[in-house]
């Protein structure tokens, strides 16, 4: 029997989410306010588009939709109420203030002011550059589109066709990274000027990069064991899943050429992982007929996409980027990163509970960075002393310095929104079980590289992130249930 149409609300959400995280792969990391805004107006109208009151045409033929059963479903969706909670302590600590930014012709600081002491506090400061409502905003983009998806998507196809839309933009924009790399291109898109001349495709910070790069990584091996597995149940031997391993192989590619540390190991983590699990896959396969073929046509792509990696990738500039590995290991207490790290942790301890609040960091670090001379000061003169000074925006440490900046009760509401997809992969996804693999080995990848960089800060990977597990475990969940393709 033929299945009914998809509705035209799901339509609208499938649209406004596609376009969103596609736009992801293009928004210049949500650094500058329109592609934040972008962001935003794309989560909410995914939003609206899933639970707004509609003529009931609008939410099509096949029961999966109502303007009563999905505002049911919107508020029997944990992530909603853990979101929504997040998103009001932001807030809180934004209208509550227990530190003022003061500026005059000697430059800015911070001074004390009276605030309610038992809610959240946080700095008043200025949208731009960074202020508890320039964070809110960033996190209610990330929210409403996973809001949005979740209500409003309710086949496989749709859960399908926003996935391929992250993987295509992201590989393209990884394309283009390499293209602007070997033209020898002084600014992102070859038009839009970068403080930091190390960016990458996009971003104007390459460890971001890298970072989405990762992510579409990962949305590429939850795709592959998806398809590969409606193929076996077909009898094909071919399909989709195969173009997925030269993706993969491009996408490393550029992170290798990129030559950011923590993305050649996590994304080397990812990479590997993958090809592992598809190793055991065949090895485990149950379609027999197939198998050699398959092995024969994967081997050739695995050879093919190694071969491409090691002619385009400069192993001896990898090497000198790690540097003497052993060296690096004895003398890691002296390095800023870690020092850093170490003060930001003391920041936490401070105000453990509730948080400095969003976006304080920048402005809270400089009491305690004077502490510490050999992060305080840009260099040290054998007769003059300690000169200059320097400028921290973030920990590159993004676990500690969300603990700092959100206390145990906010980071409390962002781990259970993990834990809730964990969960999900664990006991709602039978049947797909690679697919729940590679999105728990990703999830593990993104906070391992969260602890040594500040991955989290950028809007667009935070709101990617989010959305691939979101759209994954749907689907998954989805398939488990053997709802219409």
């Amino acid at each position: 029997m033929r299945a009914p149409s998809v509705a035209p609300r799901e339509w609208a959400v499938v649209l406004t989410g596609a376009l969103t995280l596609a736009f992801t792969a293009w928004g210049l990391a949500g650094v500058q306010l329109w592609s934040l805004h972008t962001l935003l107006a794309g989560g909410l109208l995914t939003f609206l588009f899933s639970i707004a009151p509609l003529p009931e045409r609008f939410n099509g033929t096949d029961g999966e939709h109502g303007n009563r059963k999905n505002m049911h479903r919107l508020l029997r969706f944990p992530v909603f109420w853990l979101g929504l909670a997040f998103l009001l302590y932001i807030t809180l600590q934004g209208l509550n203030p227990a530190w003022e930014q003061v500026r005059d012709e000697r430059g800015w600081w911070v001074e004390e002011v009276e605030a309610v002491s038992w809610l959240p506090t946080g700095v008043d400061s200025s949208y731009v550059p960074m202020n508890a409502f320039r964070v809110l905003v960033s996190f209610a983009a990330m929210f409403t589109l996973v809001w949005g998806l979740w209500v409003g998507v309710r086949r496989r196809s749709s859960a399908v066709l926003l996935l391929w839309s992250l993987v295509i933009s992201g590989v393209g924009m990884g394309i283009i990274a390499i293209l602007q790399k070997f033209s020898g291109a002084d600014a992102v898109l070859w038009s839009v000027k970068s403080s930091n001349a190390n960016f990458w495709g996009t971003f104007f910070y390459r460890n971001e990069a890298v970072a989405y790069l990762n992510v579409v990584i990962c949305a590429c091996a939850v795709l592959y064991f998806y398809h590969l597995n409606r193929g076996e149940q077909r009898g094909r031997s071919g399909g989709p899943h195969l173009l997925l391993f030269v993706f993969v192989a491009v996408l490393y590619t550029s992170i290798g050429l990129a030559l950011s540390r923590g993305g050649i190991l996590f994304g080397g983590v990812m990479t590997v992982c993958f090809f592992i699990a598809t190793a055991g896959r065949w090895l485990f396969s149950t379609s027999k007929r197939n198998s050699i073929v398959l092995s024969l046509v994967v081997g050739a792509l695995m050879l093919g996409g190694g071969s491409m990696m090691f002619q385009y990738v400069d192993v001896e500039d990898i090497e000198q980027r790690f540097g003497d590995i052993e060296e690096t290991i004895m003398t890691a207490d002296e390095d800023s990163r870690a020092i850093t790290t170490k003060v930001t942790w003391e920041m936490a301890q401070e105000e453990l509970w509730l948080g400095w609040g969003a976006g304080t960091w920048r402005y809270i670090f400089p009491m305690y960075q004077k502490s510490y001379p050999e992060i305080y000061y840009v260099r040290y003169h054998p007769r003059k002393g300690w000169l200059g000074r320097k400028v921290y925006h973030y920990a590159h440490n993004d676990i500690v310095q969300f603990l700092c900046e959100y206390g145990i009760v906010g980071c409390g509401f962002l781990l259970l929104t993990f834990g809730y997809w964990v969960w999900c992969l664990l006991f709602r996804a039978s049947g797909n079980a690679m697919s729940a693999l590679m999105l728990l080995i990703g999830m593990a990848v993104a906070f391992g590289h969260a602890f040594v960089d500040f991955i989290f800060q950028s809007p667009v990977y935070w709101l990617a992130l989010n959305g691939l597990l979101c759209v994954s475990v749907k689907l998954l969940s989805l398939h488990s249930q053997r709802l219409y393709r």
